[in-house]
């Protein structure tokens, strides 16, 4: 019994990393691309909305630090990942992964591994161009890692459950609505208290303006962790993520 139960964990790693293996060949040409958007969005937001402020505080810097970081986590999440898995779909990839006798856990797992990586150049050059344009401190801990490496998870799972239930047109709207909302109206480069109450309890029902008060937070050091946030985000992740696999794991 112990030597099939090996066996089996040893098939699950090897089918996971066939996918991720698989997932990064169709990918590969993208990548670069993705990342050059990332740091030309980091740099846009850290030096181009500086411009709009004549004087530049502390407090304004890391609401500008932090905003770039959290944008740029929402752009490849919700925005580039939900386009091309939204593509793959129209191409009769995901179709074809229905076929496949492979865990479909595995399937959003391997696609989990592969945006994240995707998404990890931009968080680390929103860091570089807030450090060199406000000076301001950057905090690494064990715990800062693991709430970033959630929040992406809940920003690529977001975008995974628009692609695969949405039609194309439909994701394109739906992630240009998300990437306007969060870069003009949700209080996520300036503080809650510009907007009316009822306004902020919405966005703070979202996962967008929790995720940009932890990562404020935990890298930059202004307020404290506040468990609602981390609850918010972790419920948007499960909800996406289970329609997600409801979705793969569908026959039609």
């Amino acid at each position: 019994m112990e030597t099939m139960r090996t066996h089996g964990n040893k098939s699950v790693i090897k089918e996971l990393f066939a996918l991720i293996k698989w997932s990064l060949l169709r990918h590969k040409s993208l990548l670069p691309v993705f990342t050059l958007t990332q740091a030309f969005l980091s740099i846009a937001i850290v030096y181009g909305l500086a411009l709009l402020i004549p004087d530049v505080d502390k407090e304004t810097a890391v609401y500008l630090s932090s905003g770039a970081t959290t944008l740029g986590i929402i752009a490849v999440g919700c925005v580039l990942a939900a386009q091309i898995i939204s593509t793959a779909k129209q191409d009769g990839i995901v179709s074809y992964q229905r076929t496949l006798p492979v865990s479909r856990f595995n399937i959003l797992v391997a696609d989990f591994i592969i945006w994240g990586m995707v998404s990890l150049p931009g968080v680390f050059m929103s860091f570089l161009a807030a450090y060199f344009r406000f000076r301001v401190k950057i905090s690494f801990s064990i715990q800062a890692i693991v709430i970033l490496m959630l929040i992406q998870l809940c920003m690529i799972s977001i975008g995974f459950a628009l692609a695969y239930w949405l039609s194309p047109n439909v994701v394109g709207l739906a992630t240009q609505i998300i990437m306007i909302g969060g870069l003009l109206f949700s209080p996520i480069t300036y503080p809650t208290d510009r907007l009316p109450s009822g306004l902020v309890s919405f966005f703070e029902f979202l996962p967008f303006v929790p995720s940009s008060n932890l990562i404020r937070a935990m890298f930059y050091e202004q307020g404290t962790v506040n468990i609602n946030n981390i609850l918010v985000v972790c419920f948007w992740l499960i909800l996406t993520s289970s329609l997600s696999l409801i979705s793969l794991s569908r026959r039609d």
